[in-house]
């Protein structure tokens, strides 16, 4: 069965003009307590030129608060018995860091760099893979619920089709300023960044016996733009703070190892504490461009085939081009919930795909949904280049080939994962089992999903 793919309706876009014209990474349990670490060395500079720069911004007439990175920091230097200070790593983050001390992409492991962060003094590393592989549990799920509704011939108005990813806060802000009649088109989910950071500070807290306002969260990230994600008052999931007190770019990271002289590549290997702290290879896409829409395809496959994906790459979804389009063809299971709408020839249901890299492709994709010359069911779209790989977060290179080379780097490693599916994770499953119910259930939307401004926010990076 085709299904009706979809443009945007007169009465949005008219409304639209009047407002706008390694696998599963070994963890560690967290219950075993680990001693404090010093945040310096005796004698030892403490980030001598990055902390100048701070202070003279802090100084100048106007100026808003200390950058996230110094007030990370700052909390690592304050922190009182009972209080623990947690960062959590994004995916793209793993194959840039090593260029901020000149290496080639993916030369530095991930495990030395947890090692590094624990230098630093962080109590806990976890791996925002989690929340990547959390975000195609919800995403994946919505996405059904919205293709059953249409399917039905019953589509809820605030949930149309097509939908669009929403974990890049580059694609957000755009909608939210330039496009507000897309905003009920956007998924509801969080990005992982703050998915994890309400599991942290509501799970974590809880299995942990502390209150969530003695944890602070760290993320790094390899985006400018999560920093201003991250300070939107409503992602306070605990009400006792923010669910993501602070987040620092891979190069402001790269910068604090190098001024302190902490050789990544030299140090050994350590694991993720347990709890939130396993991803799999589905979630390492997340740091490129079509990442989570195979991600997601990887998942929502086998929620309606009741069977593994024959192929685990989804070639049409990969590569640097500006627009990449495909169409997807789905044989429900027996058992699926979809069987009904096979069609009476048993030829399956086709899901219409398009991944958008970067804000150009993005506003030709929109335009040509407005004018009726393209349909989709879901699109990917991702603000940066190449996707997060090319955040502005990351390390500078003149390396013309960068992209392409991280982007490689991001490939082998879900290759190298053990597991390649988001909804097979053990601890995902856990979470779900003990603490959040269904996927897209009550406490999982309280938790996970949000909501936008139209006109964006005022405050927004």
């Amino acid at each position: 069965m085709q299904l009706r793919v979809h443009s945007l309706p007169a009465e949005r876009l008219a409304a639209g003009k009047a407002r706008s014209t390694r696998g599963l990474a070994v963890c560690r349990p967290v219950s075993v307590p680990r001693p404090g670490h010093s945040c310096c060395p005796a004698g030892r500079p403490q980030f001598e030129s990055l902390r100048v720069a701070a202070a003279a911004a802090e100084a100048a007439p106007g100026a808003k608060a200390a950058p996230h990175w110094q007030q990370a920091l700052d909390a690592i230097a304050a922190k009182k018995d009972g209080q623990v200070v947690i960062a959590q790593i994004a995916p793209a983050v793993r194959v840039a860091i090593a260029e901020t001390m000149g290496l080639a992409p993916g030369e530095v492991t991930i495990g030395q760099l947890v090692t590094g962060l624990r230098q630093i003094g962080f109590d806990y590393v976890f791996d925002t893979l989690f929340g990547a592989d959390l975000t195609i549990m919800e995403e994946g799920t919505e996405l059904l619920h919205r293709l059953k509704a249409h399917l039905q011939n019953d589509p809820n108005k605030e949930e149309p089709l097509p939908m669009f990813t929403s974990c890049c806060p580059g694609w957000v802000a755009m909608v939210e300023k330039s496009n507000p009649e897309l905003i009920p088109y956007l998924s509801t989910c969080k990005s992982p960044q703050m998915m994890l950071g309400a599991v942290i500070k509501n799970y974590f807290a809880q299995e942990t016996g502390k209150a969530a306002a003695d944890i602070t969260n760290v993320s790094v990230m390899p985006c400018v733009r999560k920093q201003g994600e991250a300070d939107r008052e409503w992602f306070n999931s605990s009400g006792q703070g923010r669910d993501v007190d602070h987040a620092m770019t891979t190069a402001e990271l790269g910068k604090i190892f190098v001024e302190r002289g902490i050789k990544l590549n030299e140090l050994p290997e350590s694991e993720f504490d347990c709890l939130c702290g396993e991803g799999t290879g589905g979630a390492v896409l997340f740091g490129t461009t079509g990442g989570v829409m195979e991600a997601a395809l990887r998942t929502v496959y086998e929620a309606v085939t009741c069977e593994p994906m024959g192929r685990i790459v989804f070639e049409e979804a990969r590569g640097l081009d500006g627009l990449k389009e495909a169409k997807l063809t789905i044989k429900p299971g027996e058992k699926s919930p979809f069987k009904m709408f096979e069609g009476p020839n048993g030829d399956g249901i086709t899901l219409s795909i398009a991944v958008a890299n970067g804000l150009g492709s993005a506003k030709k994709l929109v335009k040509s949904l407005q004018d009726g010359s393209a349909k989709y069911d879901f699109i990917e779209v991702m603000a940066c280049p190449g996707g997060c790989i090319g955040g502005g977060g990351q390390p500078r290179s003149a390396d013309k080939q960068i992209l392409a080379k991280r982007q490689a780097a991001m490939y082998a490693l879900d290759e190298r994962s053990t597991i390649r599916r988001s909804h097979e994770n053990p601890l995902i499953q856990q979470l779900y089992k003990t603490f959040l119910g269904e996927a897209n259930g009550h406490k999982a939307h309280e938790l996970l999903h949000t909501h936008y401004v139209p006109g964006g926010v005022p405050d927004d990076k």
